[in-house]
């Protein structure tokens, strides 16, 4: 069965160099492998660094030894949060080393833009670069830019609204939020255990109360972690919308009327069958696409979860590779 990866992620040395030579956050250090995001939030990057700078031969055998045909690439956690003049370079230079990949590797690999958001006008120019010269997909956003911006600000519509006319889609990835109350109890708080899907889900919400998806309606968004656990609160949502009628909102539709329109989710790693169960339910398995969020999860626990969770032939085809073709006209060759 052919199978595409949407969360799969790199990075390029250039990137490391970038933050070797901060002293405020996010800052990261070569002789401790730590990579200090904010004064509370010191992560340790030795047990993944290697495999985020592996995207030679051996990505390519772990994508063999799991049967994954073509994986789309992404820097992340980004450098939204640095400094314009250096996120300029330092997207440059990272779209660069990823399109040399896909290169050397044709039909293994597809490029996934990061963006210098804090420069609209640069991010444009980028985004448009990558999508015309070289060939990507996608634009890799971050569910926030650091503390004083985020991806549903108004000024960056323009970003937004060039994904949508050069025909790309927009993968909103989760990043450490900005929130007090997340402070005091390290990275299982504020990252992966549960601030990154509060980022999202605050993030994607505001995007939607917003108006951005009614502003552009071609507009399409994924989300990882079989939808950062919107399945689960959508009913509530729309029903809340309906009572309190409120006049800030400017969304002509329902939150849920958005993630059959313009929001598909993908797997990455959620490997829970309840949660999987909620998302097929509310949303549809044609809303559903593969990622496994290598190497910060395990690709070949998240492969073994799909192919044994129960779902007919067709479902488990369209999640590893058919929505990917019908709703994103993404193709393995």
């Amino acid at each position: 069965m052919k199978r595409i990866d949407f969360e799969n992620h790199f990075y390029d040395v250039c990137f490391y160099d970038s933050l070797q030579k901060r002293d405020t956050p996010p800052f990261y250090r070569g002789d401790t492998e730590i990579l200090t995001w904010t004064n509370d939030i010191k992560v340790p990057q030795g047990n993944v660094t290697p495999s985020l700078l592996d995207i030679g031969e051996g990505r390519i055998k772990l994508m063999d030894d799991l049967g994954i045909d073509l994986a789309v690439l992404s820097c992340s956690p980004g450098v939204e949060s640095l400094d314009a003049a250096d996120s300029v370079d330092v997207c440059r230079k990272t779209n660069d080393a990823l399109f040399a990949v896909t290169k050397k590797y044709p039909g293994r690999f597809l490029g996934s833009a990061i963006l210098p958001v804090r420069d609209v006008s640069a991010a444009c120019k980028e985004l448009e670069r990558c999508v015309k010269d070289l060939g990507f997909v996608s634009w890799q956003v971050h569910s926030n830019f650091g503390k004083d911006a985020a991806p549903d600000d108004g000024a960056f519509r323009p970003i937004f609204q060039k994904a949508a006319d050069l025909g790309v889609y927009v993968y909103l990835h989760p990043q450490l939020p900005e929130y007090s109350r997340l402070e005091g109890y390290g990275f299982p708080l504020a990252g992966s255990g549960l601030g990154f899907t509060l980022d999202c889900v605050i993030t994607t919400t505001r995007m939607i109360f917003s108006g951005l998806f009614d502003e552009i309606p071609n507009l399409t968004v994924l989300l990882g972690h079989l939808g950062e656990g919107f399945p689960f609160v959508l009913t509530r949502m729309d029903n809340r919308v309906g009572m309190y009628k409120n006049p800030l909102l400017k969304n002509k539709h329902n939150p849920s009327y958005y993630f059959h329109n313009n929001i598909l989710v993908t797997t990455s790693g959620n490997m829970s069958k309840e949660a999987f169960y909620c998302t097929r339910d509310m949303l549809g398995t044609d809303r559903i696409l593969f990622g496994s969020d290598h190497p910060y999860e395990n690709a070949a626990e998240m492969v073994t979860f799909i192919n044994e969770i129960p779902m007919t032939d067709a479902e488990r085809e369209a999640v590893y590779y058919k929505n990917a073709a019908e709703k994103l006209n993404i193709h393995v060759k």
